[in-house]
Parts: C-alpha cells; structure tokens; sequence
C-alpha cells in the first residue's frame, strides 16, 4: 500500500478554504462524531458520517478517497477503526484499488475489442490465421522483424522442422506443453546467425491436457506454429525423416527436401526408445546423427541433445554443404571429452549462454 506523506505543519500553515469558520466547526463536528462511531447503532448513520469524512478530506486535504460506494465488509472495517491516520491509509487504499481495477477493466475491454476485430475471418491479420503471417505488421522490433520475415519466407517456401508432442504421457501432463514451448523458444537465440532457418511446427497436441480444452498463449505464435494434427497428415510420409539416437541408420546428409522431426521428450530420466519405436510403428524414415564419429563423449554424459541444439545442427548443415565439424560445434562443451577438428585447427567456440541452465535442467531430447 503506497502512503504518501502527509506534510501536517506545512498544510496547516497554508491558507486554504479550512480556515473558514463553518469549515472549522464542520470538522470538529466530524472529528467529534467519528470517535464516538460504537455509540451509534445504525449502520447507514455511520456510512453517511464516513461519507462526509471522506468528501471533507478529498476536498480540503486533497486526501485520495474511493468514487464508488464500498463494500460490507470495508464498512465493517471502518466502522471499527477509531485513529483519522488509520482510515486515511485505509481511505488511500481503497483509492488505490479503485483505479487498479478500472485500469484491469480498461485493458480487458481493449483487448476484447482487439480479439474481435482480428477474429474477423475476412481481415486477413487474424489470431485465428494460426500462421507466421497473421501479426507481423505488430512487431516493431527490428531484429525480431528481420527474425520473423526470415521464419515466415522459411514458411512460405516449405523449409519446416517438426517438434513431435505427442509425449505427453511420458512427462507431467498440467505443464508438460508449456515446458515444451520455453525449451522451443531457445532455438530462435542464433536465428541470426542463419540466412535461411526452418519454420518449427509443434504437432500431435490432439491429446494434450493443456490444449485440449483452450488455446494457450503460444500455442498460435509468429515464431512457429502448435497444431493438434498428426505429422504424418501434414506432410507427404516421403519427406518425413525422424531423428532418434536409436536408430540404427546413422545420418550422412543433410536432405533439403526432407522434414526432420523430433521427438517432444526433455526427461532425461527416460530411457525408453518412444521416438524410434514410434518411427517404426509409422513406418517413416529414421536416422540418428553421427555423433561417435566426431565426438567423444564423457562416460557420464548422455549423447541426448537438446532442441535448439539439433536445431542449431540442421541449419548449420543446410548453410555449410554438410559441414558436420561445424555443426557439432552446437553440441555443449560440458559434454564432450574430444572431437574431430576442421584442417587441425581449433574449431570456433560456439557461445552457449544456456549450458548451464542445461546442466540443471533435464531438458534434453531423446
């Protein structure tokens, strides 16, 4: 609760319309009644008195005081409350929660307005477009503009990358959509980085607690797109390549026609092959990256990657003709024990500001 200074010597020295004797008398009355409040038995007497204590303060002491009438259990309190100090801060409270409120209401109001105009399905900016295109005239931001044109031309033109979220029943089913969306995000850190990166598309929410029944904030976002259809409905089964670290078919190029799919699953704790016996029981096309071949790993260290890492991997292989040393510069340090250098020079470092947020967290994909 804010309490602003009063500045009681300074206010009494200023010549103010208190001075007058009927504004003096008119107090005194006051402050006389307003002690005795237990004394009188009918509640709409004494609202009437801490009415006129309030219009008296707002109009003389320039005291912040509620427009509206109060509550029964305000009254209530106030009614017991006997020091002038204590009702003016509770007076300023009350002030303070009035224009709170209005506040809240007037933002809720504009935001219902904004809801329906964009609902429109004839106003081709809409919520309910579900795509990249739908609200990029409302982001003023420039590097997150030039991000958004380069996801949306990624879109346009085909170039996409699947996140499968269909694991629900393998992680805590209230939070695990919205766990999936902040581990999404990191892969738009090095966008930059890429001329042409690849639009993610998160499917298979069909069965998802979270989205089942509402859409969340993100789950129609312009960096990508949450769905609740199948992959294998979206896109024709030839493309479909889903990478697994189970898959006995190890990866040699990065295919530019192909739609590389993850698997949703950042528990690290679970070590059964979901994606790989999923990938067969579709009968789609399954790889896995080769790691052992330019890395290796420490023997406490899982060769699970994360997924803006295989993110990060893909499009370095799409710009770099295949460049796997460069690519598997995205793997974490932490991880690896050696690796295979370009020429016998020391490959550039790739900064990783969220390494050790990884560490901490098993957010890593099987």
């Amino acid at each position: 609760m804010l309490i602003r200074h009063r500045g009681w010597q300074q206010i009494v020295n200023t010549k103010t319309k208190r001075s007058t004797p009927i504004s003096v008398l008119r107090w005194t009355l006051l402050r006389h009644v307003t002690q005795s409040l237990n004394e009188i038995n009918d509640d709409e007497l004494k609202k009437n008195i801490l009415r006129e204590e309030m219009s008296w303060l707002n109009q003389y002491w320039a005291q912040p005081t509620p427009k509206s009438d109060l509550s029964l259990k305000y009254w209530q309190r106030l009614f017991l409350v006997k020091s002038l100090d204590v009702r003016r801060d509770f007076y300023e409270y009350l002030y303070d929660e009035e224009v709170r409120k209005e506040r809240l209401r007037s933002r809720m109001e504009k935001r219902k307005e904004m809801v329906a105009t964009m609902s429109d399905p004839n106003q081709y900016e809409s919520l309910h477009h579900k795509t990249i295109f739908a609200t990029l005239e409302t982001k003023f931001n420039p590097q997150r503009l030039f991000d958004l044109y380069s996801l949306s031309r990624a879109a346009r033109l085909g170039d996409f990358f699947v996140v499968d979220g269909g694991f629900e029943y393998a992680h805590n089913r209230h939070s695990y959509f919205s766990a999936l969306i902040q581990r999404v995000f990191r892969c738009f850190k090095n966008i930059d980085r890429f001329h042409s990166p690849a639009y993610i598309i998160i499917s298979d929410l069909s069965d998802n607690f979270q989205t089942s029944r509402h859409p969340l904030p993100h789950e129609h976002s312009t960096y990508f797109q949450g769905t609740r259809d199948q992959y294998i409905d979206l896109f024709d089964k030839d493309r479909l390549v889903y990478l697994t670290p189970d898959s006995p078919n190890v990866m040699t190029h990065f295919d530019h026609n192909a739609v590389y799919i993850v698997g949703g699953i950042y528990d690290d704790q679970n070590k059964e092959p979901l994606t790989y016996e999923k990938a067969v029981r579709q009968n789609i096309r399954h790889e896995k990256l080769p790691l052992e071949k330019y890395l290796t790993f420490h023997t406490s260290s899982s060769k699970a990657l994360a997924f803006h890492e295989v993110y990060n991997i893909l499009l370095t292989l799409k710009h770099t003709n295949n460049n796997w040393i460069k690519a598997f510069r995205y793997v974490p340090k932490r991880k690896i024990a050696t690796r295979v250098e370009e020429n016998g020079e020391k490959a550039d470092e790739i900064e990783d500001e969220d390494e050790d947020e990884d560490e901490n967290e098993n957010g890593e994909v099987k």
